[in-house]
């Protein structure tokens, strides 16, 4: 893990293991990342959880159902994440809010994704396999209630 120091300004810096350079955070195409400033000849990088570097992945930049990582979709493209195994054939595409893929729930009987519906009696959460699969999910603060 890397080690933290304060400077003057009271913001954190953070040192790489290996070669003691600086990290730098990088807004890269699977989300942020912090990689060592003595690139090329070091390459060590963490996953950025909560703006610091970590050995965990942020669980927003994970595919809800194989849990690969996620790729943000060229800007000509759309605006728009994909899973990593998409060509291993995960399919499941999510929108990008703000540069983060926006939050996707997993149904409790067939384990495909859920989306969000307007019915008779409100909103509620719909397994995407429909009419294959007929659960559904109250809503609560838009997250489904299992």
């Amino acid at each position: 893990m890397p080690e933290t120091n304060r400077n003057a300004t009271s913001q954190r810096i953070h040192y790489c293991p290996r070669c003691k350079k600086t990290l730098r955070r990088i807004e890269g195409k699977m989300g942020p990342f912090w990689g060592c400033t003595g690139f090329p000849e070091c390459r060590t990088s963490f996953n950025d959880v909560g703006g610091k570097p970590s050995g965990d992945v942020d669980e927003h930049y994970r595919c809800p159902l194989c849990t690969r990582r996620l790729v943000r979709a060229d800007k000509e493209k759309g605006d728009y994440w994909f899973c990593s195994g998409y060509s291993k054939g995960c399919k499941v595409t999510l929108a990008d809010i703000d540069g983060v893929p926006e939050a996707a729930y997993q149904c409790q009987k067939c384990k495909h994704l859920l989306v969000k519906r307007n019915g008779k009696n409100g909103v509620f959460w719909g397994c995407s396999e429909y009419p294959s699969c007929t659960a559904s999910y109250r809503d609560k603060n838009n997250r489904p209630i299992f």
